[in-house]
């Protein structure tokens, strides 16, 4: 078995980034900033080589409406357990102010409180880099807005012309309460920083740098309050009603599977037929194999009364599916049943999380009995993952969550693998490689179609998990670089299919095209 601290990026050194941190007031309250601070402490490409303290700054809405508003939800709901950040507290003894004279070759000042003094940006060599997350209102906007997305960049303050320029910028979905979306975008943040970092550490290709960058979130012009309070009122209404739902056999924000003819590039949701799975459950993840009794889709059946899915297989006869039975029914969740073919065996690795590992199954009786044939990345949750092998070279991708929130939608991590039992796995130098919640998660297999690349990948935005699809066509994939770019974009409002909330997944095969699409 491979725990993720075992193992190390292979290929040339990087070189080692020195840094230079401003820390706000309160940081261990922070989850964020702490868990940032512990992996830089831990890096063996970056190096914290000088401290400040900078107060964060507080928004001017303490003695109105508003503020009383951010007060009262703050008391509800944004509490966050603490992080342990021992490396970093180990470190902290030593580490001299930003100031001193004996500090030298910083390559980059980055300020975690947002009011560091800009003339900072003269002490590196890149600079002075700040996230905007940082302003105190952050999130608060789009939240009261209803925004589909709230953007997060990270600017660099030019020491030659003192402007502000974007070095990067990610979109994560927006959570219905202000205070709650303002924590969880900046838990998100941290990871845009620590992305960049490693990218110009490992001398990844630079992007160009955008200018007139701010380093200030939306500001709140018209807050908006009555129209917040509706929206925010709704959505707990709904959810609630939802729970109710469920409890008594009904299936609210239900997944159904749909079978079109086609590619995954080019398929027509709207010519389909749907299957949907009897009460009490939906059926959605599905993925395709063919085998000489007929070509088979395996998909996660969920169970609203346990709150829990298993994998089911089917066949498909025409244009039918036809039911096989239960696959692999432990008791915790399994879905996203990746299933492949590999040296004359069928193989699955079925989505796993709670169980703490990457679990890869082998088919013992295709399509029924399956046993568990290997482990890896023990002690590390992971969700959607697939393997795929490039010019003799196999990779693994995979979401994994590294927040307060049990987000698994906007961190796509790469590992080198040395095939599917992943007995050697080495972590992508720019991992995770991709973010943001509308293309980091997974929602289907890697696939080559005309000598090309693709992935498949969900959108989660405007609220709504498994809200679109997204086909990303993979530019680089390589031991030090990895691009992508979006080639199509299915939403509900593109299917043309009526009474849908989302597309989320889709398989492609011999022509067939099965894909899993959500209803209210």
């Amino acid at each position: 078995m491979t725990r993720l601290s075992d193992i190390a990026p292979d290929g040339p050194a990087a070189r080692r980034l020195c840094l230079a941190v401003v820390l706000p007031d309160g940081w261990r309250d922070d989850p964020g900033c702490a868990r940032m601070l512990e992996r830089l402490a831990t890096s063996d490409t970056l190096r914290i080589v000088a401290l400040s303290h900078a107060p964060r700054a507080e928004p001017d809405v303490q003695g109105g409406l508003l503020g009383r508003v951010l007060a009262l939800e703050a008391r509800g709901v944004d509490r966050w357990p603490g992080v342990a950040t021992p490396a970093f507290d180990a470190l902290l003894p030593d580490l001299p102010e930003i100031g001193a004279e004996h500090v030298h070759a910083v390559d980059v000042v980055l300020d975690l409180a947002g009011t560091a003094d800009t003339a900072l940006a003269d002490r590196a060599a890149q600079g002075l880099w700040r996230l905007s997350t940082s302003a105190p209102l952050a999130g608060v906007a789009e939240a009261m807005a209803g925004a589909a997305e709230t953007r997060v960049r990270l600017c660099g303050l030019d020491r030659a012309d003192g402007t502000w320029r974007e070095l990067a910028q990610a979109s994560y979905d927006t959570k219905f309460l202000a205070t709650r979306n303002r924590s969880f975008q900046r838990e998100k943040a941290v990871q845009l920083a620590e992305h960049e970092l490693a990218r110009r550490a490992a001398g990844a290709r630079d992007r160009p740098a955008r200018p007139d960058g701010q380093a200030d979130g939306e500001p709140v012009s018209d807050p908006g309050l009555a129209g917040y309070a509706r929206r925010a009122g709704l959505q707990v209404a709904r959810r609630v009603a939802d729970r109710l739902r469920a409890k008594v056999g009904g299936r609210p924000g239900r997944f159904c599977l749909r079978l079109a003819q086609g590619t995954a590039l080019e398929f027509d949701p709207a010519q389909s037929v749907e299957f949907d799975a009897p009460a009490g459950q939906y059926w959605a993840d599905p993925f395709l194999i063919d085998h000489p009794t007929g070509l088979h889709v395996f998909f996660e059946v969920y169970d609203y009364a346990a709150d829990r899915g298993h994998i089911a297989a089917g066949r498909l006869d025409g244009d039918r599916l036809v039911p096989l039975g239960p696959v692999l029914t432990p008791d915790y969740h399994l879905s996203y049943p990746f299933v492949f073919a590999h040296d004359g065996e069928v193989f699955m690795l079925p989505e796993s999380h709670q169980s703490g590992r990457l679990e890869l199954w082998r088919a013992v009786e295709f399509p029924l009995r399956w046993e568990l044939h290997r482990t890896a990345l023990e002690g590390t949750p992971c969700a959607d993952s697939a393997l795929v092998e490039q010019d003799g070279q196999w990779w693994l991708f995979t979401n994994i969550c590294r927040d307060s929130f049990g987000d698994f939608c906007s961190e796509l991590h790469v590992f080198r693998v040395d095939g599917p039992g992943m007995t050697r796995v080495e972590p992508h130098p720019l991992n995770p490689v991709v973010l943001g919640s509308r293309v980091a998660r997974g929602g289907g297999r890697v696939f080559e179609e005309d000598g090309r690349l693709y992935r498949v990948a969900q959108d989660n935005s405007h609220g709504v998990y498994g809200y679109g699809l997204c086909l990303m066509e993979i530019e680089c994939l390589s031991p030090r670089d990895y691009r992508e770019r979006l080639v199509r974009h299915v939403t509900p409002d593109t299917a043309g299919i009526e009474g849908l909330i989302g597309l989320h997944h889709v398989d492609a095969l011999n022509g067939r095209v099965i894909f899993d699409v959500r209803r209210r």
